[in-house]
């Protein structure tokens, strides 16, 4: 548009000088209001190119405001679309397999998953045990109604309250309680002052001691705060219990990563009848008591006697006679480690007691988080294992293009003032029978000034003499030397 309008204003100089006698500085207005937006401008306050030349230089500003607006036409925006196709995660509704075995107390132990979930709950220690779900998303943004599903659920207690000094052989040697450790009445215990940490396991040993729903609770007690001083004594207790639950989960993928959080869970806090003889299965009632899931008393049975050698009793000591003794198990181990205020060479007597403790000194929730670890990881095993699919909604952000229909107000104005200003000028060279020079150079150097006239401009001497001089000459375009025209001075004036 800006060539045609060039174009228009440059031819619309020969009709200009074509008509009538005008000063000879119009000659440089029009032309300068056809190289541009300032050119223009200066032709509309000279009023210098009549009625079509202003309107031809108003053309010419408008297309300044042809492009910025034209961008704000069509814009690219993002949305979430929303599609239940490829979002699929997992819920248990029951868990009845387990494993016979000959040799374990109960008769029965965990298949190799339920293992495995254990093992990774424990050791992964990258604080995101429900990685291993096969959740699908293909999306990598998918979200969940909350859904109900079996599982394992934690729960922790302070016991410090509990504490109380206790010696090996119920009597301090002459009184003096130093050399004795802690327990607490449920029956773990610290043995002597050189136990640092302590876990010991409880299941549940008869009829009414437990509800149906307890798996294990561990004790774990220690000498030392997390945040003290090496050495400096400050017993503490601490008892986390692990139930067969039902949870309420809100479920949700972003960018790729599953995110859970248990809303609600519910236990069956009933405990076994003296009159039981069956081993039938657990069930438990979900947050509205619509749907009971059963976990069979066989895979109970196999956790808990697999646990209890797993979960054995254990202690951590940094007493120089303990770490001197001679290892009798591959479960004892001697580390020298550094976390939290723990330093230096520490006998564990077993790994499992190792990975609370190291857990213990290194986070400020540490055993709970383990504890919590250890359950979900447990949860994503019952889930895995013939789960139920559970359908959920899919978000694809996806580009889409908006087109502001107001902005293109300005642009349709320029383009029809564009058209009418071309088909103006057409007309008017139609009319006058002028040639179609525009901005052409050759024509200028060509159809110049006649003798007359040039000699009064060269006489002065600069170029702002000549231009003040030029707007008193008053020229017109003649036809003579064989239907040529050029720029002729008029004597008269």
């Amino acid at each position: 548009m800006a060539v045609v309008v060039s174009s228009g204003i440059s031819q619309l100089k020969w009709i200009h000088f074509k008509m009538r006698r005008e000063p000879l500085s119009d000659m440089e207005v029009f032309d300068d209001a056809s190289r541009g937006t300032w050119g223009a401008l200066m032709m509309l306050i000279k009023l210098k190119g009549g009625y079509l030349g202003s309107f031809g230089a108003f053309v010419a500003i408008l297309t300044l405001a042809f492009s910025p607006f034209a961008q704000q036409i069509a814009t690219f925006h993002a949305r979430t679309t929303n599609s239940t196709a490829g979002a699929t995660n997992l819920r248990s509704q029951q868990y009845l397999i387990a494993l016979s075995s000959q040799s374990a107390p109960e008769g029965f132990i965990p298949i190799l998953p339920f293992k495995a979930a254990v093992y990774n709950g424990l050791f992964a220690e990258n604080g995101k045990p429900w990685l291993s779900l096969p959740v699908n998303c293909q999306t990598g943004n998918c979200t969940w109604e909350p859904f109900e599903t079996l599982g394992v659920c934690n729960t922790c207690v302070d016991l410090t309250e509990f504490m109380s000094r206790t010696c090996e052989d119920d009597s301090a040697p002459e009184g003096n309680l130093t050399e004795c450790g802690w327990s607490v009445p449920i029956g773990a215990r610290l043995k002597t002052h050189a136990d640092v940490f302590s876990m010991t396991p409880v299941f549940p040993q008869g009829l009414g001691d437990m509800s149906y729903s307890t798996i294990m609770k561990l004790v774990f007690m220690g000498t030392e705060k997390q945040g003290g001083i090496a050495g400096d004594l400050a017993p503490w207790a601490r008892q986390c219990t692990l139930q067969a639950c039902v949870q309420t989960l809100n479920s949700s993928i972003v960018n790729g990563e599953l995110k859970e959080t248990i809303v609600h869970a519910t236990t069956n806090g009933t405990v076994a009848k003296a009159t039981q003889e069956s081993l039938e299965p657990i069930y438990i009632s979900g947050e509205n008591n619509k749907e009971p899931y059963p976990i069979d008393m066989k895979v109970m049975m196999g956790i808990r006697s697999w646990f209890s050698d797993l979960f054995r009793s254990g202690s951590a000591s940094r007493n120089e006679e303990v770490i001197n003794k001679t290892i009798t198990t591959p479960d004892n181990v001697i580390v020298n480690l550094t976390v939290g205020i723990s330093s230096g060479e520490t006998f564990f007597d077993t790994d499992i007691v190792q990975a609370f403790y190291w857990n213990y000194y290194e986070y400020p929730t540490g055993i709970d988080m383990l504890m919590n670890d250890l359950a979900t990881s447990v949860t994503v095993s019952f889930r895995s294992f013939n789960g139920t699919n559970v359908t959920g909604i899919a978000h694809t952000v996806e580009s889409y293009i908006h087109v502001e229909w107001s902005f293109l107000t300005v642009p349709l104005l320029t383009i029809l003032l564009t058209i009418i200003f071309l088909s103006a000028a057409i007309y008017q060279t139609y009319h006058h029978n002028a040639n179609l020079w525009k901005s052409n150079v050759l024509a200028t150097l060509v159809h110049g000034l006649d003798r007359s006239a040039r000699e009064k401009l060269e006489d002065l001497g600069g170029l702002r003499e000549q231009q003040k001089e030029a707007k008193t000459v008053k020229v017109q375009l003649s036809e003579g030397d064989g239907g040529l025209l050029r720029l002729s001075k008029y004597d008269d004036i």
